[in-house]
């Protein structure tokens, strides 16, 4: 991962705070679009970042006051195996907007998840620059967990990263009927009993 100037500066330093950013592009249960955006800040801010994918930053409202719990290390790794991470959320608020809310107010399911980490000068607590992306996938479960009395529960929202849809094949695209869509190909009119064809090689087949 690459970094700008600002950023690089910063590290070197070591003079920074470190804050990260947790996005969700749910939907309503009526199917409108919904954002919900966390953060390991105290207030609700409103911050730019650059979506995955995109060139231009994009202002989010993101809520802290502990929201956003545990964030595990994100592995940065060359590759296109899929990786899923969880992430720790508050779980006490089922206010509208609050990350239960989130989960079972509103259909989360395969919802895509972002996490962008954001660096502050803590001489003057403004963003050292645009925020930069660590992850980005899809939600890939969520669950609760009530702790006994004087142990510890939350909220983990399980996801898994883009690579996963690299995965996904097109069984149409596999097919004799959508394969007679282009002209009247019937390159694969065999397709569906080809697996059945006993075929012998290197040997005379015998009478039976």
């Amino acid at each position: 991962m690459s970094y700008d100037v600002d950023t690089v500066a910063a590290l070197e330093s070591g003079a920074i705070v470190v804050r990260d950013l947790l996005t969700v592009q749910g939907k309503t249960l009526g199917g409108s679009a919904a954002t919900f955006a966390y953060w390991t800040g105290e207030d609700n801010v409103a911050i730019n970042v650059v979506p995955a994918g995109a060139m231009s930053p994009v202002s989010r409202n993101f809520v802290g006051g502990g929201t956003l719990l545990d964030v595990p290390a994100i592995v940065d790794a060359i590759g296109l195996e899929a990786r899923s991470v969880a992430f720790g959320l508050d779980h006490i608020s089922d206010v509208v907007g609050s990350p239960m809310d989130m989960v079972y107010g509103n259909n989360v399911r395969v919802a895509r998840v972002e996490l962008h980490r954001a660096l502050f000068d803590p001489a003057t607590w403004n963003l050292v620059s645009t925020p930069h992306i660590l992850f980005a996938g899809r939600v890939d479960g969520a669950s609760v967990d009530d702790a006994a009395a004087g142990g510890e529960g939350g909220l983990s929202l399980d996801a898994i990263s883009s690579a996963i849809d690299l995965t996904k094949t097109n069984p149409a695209m596999e097919s004799d009927e959508q394969q007679r869509r282009r002209s009247g190909d019937r390159f694969r009119r065999y397709g569906d009993t080809a697996g059945q064809v006993e075929t012998w090689w290197g040997q005379a087949k015998s009478a039976s």
